[in-house]
């Protein structure tokens, strides 16, 4: 496979990959970072494929299909070690600091099967100061046979310590149309509905199937309904049907992010954009928040979201959060 086949916003990572597995010699600690829809995750498989492939041939150094690349693809290979945030409890998903002592007790073991241990962590930004404070440690002083892979989105949440000590490994946007291309032909749908879900991939950090998921879809349609509900009727209609529904700490997160992008949906509708950037499908609705809601106003709004954000990460109530917010969207849309 030559260069020009992988895509744009692999390249860099394709060729350190590749050039690292032609040398032998890889970076101890390696930061892949980028932007949502970015596809982290198989960036890092294939980073550990080129650690392992039996052959080193093709794009990113590895075959994709021997065994031991196949294994690294399945989470079976005895030498790689996947690690990426809990979601089994109530809270935020997040790495802890028993993950990471695990992570370490494995490291500093010999290799089952060949010279290299590699410990990927994935999301790496979900981790907490003590957390992060105790990956330092490993980062710092690594076994000579353990290589480190830290995937991120986020890369202003890593320990800044942590950054310095690994390679950058930068991934660019992807490209919408190519995206769609593929989940035109790999889904089976139209043109225009295969745009839309890569808009929504790229812009929520997920794979497209995920993106067109029945419950991802009802949650982004959710979304717009309670804000629809606060800017056109009031508390008085949003807070029943915030209260019918028992959200996730993750999903509030999601309700909060949505709510953000869809009023710069319709800012960017009030100063005179045709058409939604990545919301296509939900036009209407955006288009008529901007009659009531100024843009001055509509960009106060945006920035708020930035504070119950944060709250929502650190220790606030997250249903009362949302809440909040959409009374003050309901005040700001009052005249």
């Amino acid at each position: 496979m030559t260069e020009a086949t992988v895509p744009k916003h692999h390249r860099i990572a394709e060729r350190i990959a590749r050039m690292s597995r032609a040398r032998g010699k890889y970076a101890q600690s390696i930061l892949i970072h980028g932007p949502m829809g970015a596809e982290h995750r198989e960036v890092a498989v294939r980073f550990g494929q080129s650690v392992f492939c039996d052959t080193g041939e093709g794009d990113f150094g590895a075959c994709g299909v021997c065994r031991s690349c196949r294994r690294v693809h399945d989470g079976t290979h005895p030498d790689w070690v996947w690690m990426e945030p809990d979601r089994s409890g109530k809270g935020l998903p997040n790495i802890t600091i028993e993950m990471v002592r695990n992570l370490q007790d494995r490291m500093v073991l010999n290799p089952y099967e060949g010279s290299r241990v590699v410990g990927c962590i994935f999301e790496a930004e979900k981790m907490r100061p003590e957390t992060a404070n105790s990956l330092l440690k490993l980062v710092e002083e690594p076994p000579p046979h353990a290589l480190f892979v830290l995937v991120t989105d986020n890369l202003e949440r890593i320990l800044p310590t942590i950054r310095s000590r690994c390679l950058p490994v930068p991934l660019g946007p992807p490209d919408p149309s190519v995206l769609a291309a593929r989940i035109a032909r790999d889904l089976s749908v139209s043109d225009r509905e295969a745009l839309q879900t890569a808009l929504w991939a790229i812009q929520e950090g997920l794979t497209p199937q995920e993106a067109a998921s029945e419950p991802v879809r009802e949650l982004r349609d959710e979304a717009v309904e309670l804000l629809d509900l606060a800017i056109r009727m009031g508390e008085h209609a949003f807070l029943p049907a915030l209260k019918s529904r028992k959200y996730s700490r993750e999903s509030n997160l999601v309700l909060i992010r949505h709510f953000r992008d869809f009023l710069s949906e319709s800012l960017l509708l009030s100063e005179g954009r045709p058409e939604p950037l990545v919301y296509r499908s939900h036009q209407e609705p955006f288009s008529n928040w901007t009659r009531t809601l100024p843009p001055d106003k509509l960009s106060d709004l945006i920035d708020l979201s930035f504070e119950f954000e944060e709250g929502i990460l650190g220790y606030a109530n997250p249903t009362h959060s949302i809440a909040t917010f959409l009374s003050e969207v309901s005040r700001a849309s009052e005249k």
